[in-house]
């Protein structure tokens, strides 16, 4: 589905993944749970695309919700994976995958990691950069996010006042913005501060790795969540 031009919602892959189309490459950001591939090729497909167009693979975090189809695209099509170099040993296999609290953690080990196949992380990159994708609205910059996991990031669109939030955030099924829950959480407290420094950017698009996104009218949830998050810091930070 066609959110906006150039950007499209590719259903059914658990967590969002997002289509970024352009003549001279395809983007993709996140890549849903293992098996997602082939949803996401036959998306490809539909648009007339050939998985040779797919440029760049960016992953917001290691979870392997967002990493799961990373694998077989890569191979396929010789594209870019792009992460932060703090979550690059879990996504490439070579170092401990941050995992939800309690019980399901189990189902986390016994159904999902046994899937999850390690991909190459070709281009780490840090606050500060910019990725040449959508160039005539500013680029994608590179946010750190952490808390979620410690090397989350997310993608700020400034021309369009668009962010590609990852797991810094989640969108209820009532409109509203929130923290990840937090058994997913590696550290709330962080999550929380991510969020809070958000506020320092103009968003009027949401498009996180959870909820509908909201390709208009962003800003004032955000805001009230934002809000929250820096009343919830404080707190914390008296106490």
């Amino acid at each position: 589905m066609e959110l906006l031009p150039d950007i499209h919602l590719i259903d059914g892959v658990n967590s969002n993944a997002y289509l970024i189309v352009e003549p001279a490459g395809l983007t993709l950001v996140d890549s849903g749970l293992p098996g997602s591939d082939q949803k996401i090729l036959a998306y490809l497909r539909a648009l007339g695309k050939t998985p040779s167009q797919l440029s760049r693979i960016l992953l917001t975090h290691q979870h392997v919700d967002h990493v799961g189809g990373a694998a077989e695209l890569a191979a396929l099509s010789g594209a870019e994976v792009i992460a932060h170099p703090l979550d690059t040993p879990a996504i490439e296999g070579t170092g401990p995958r941050d995992m939800p609290s309690g019980p399901m953690a189990i189902l986390f080990r016994t159904m999902l990691l046994p899937r999850l196949r390690p991909v190459a992380v070709t281009r780490p990159v840090r606050a500060g950069e910019t990725l040449p994708v959508l160039a005539d609205d500013g680029g994608l910059q590179v946010i750190e996010t952490p808390g979620h996991t410690l090397g989350q990031i997310a993608f700020y669109l400034p021309g369009r006042r668009l962010l590609f939030a990852g797991d810094a955030y989640r969108h209820t099924a009532r409109g509203e913005v929130t923290l990840p829950f937090k058994m997913f959480n590696r550290d709330t407290a962080q999550a929380r501060e991510s969020l809070a420094a958000l506020g320092t950017l103009a968003i009027d698009s949401s498009l996180p790795g959870h909820g509908k996104p909201m390709v208009r009218g962003a800003a004032e949830p955000l805001a009230r969540a934002v809000k929250a998050a820096e009343r919830a810091s404080a707190i914390r930070q008296v106490g």
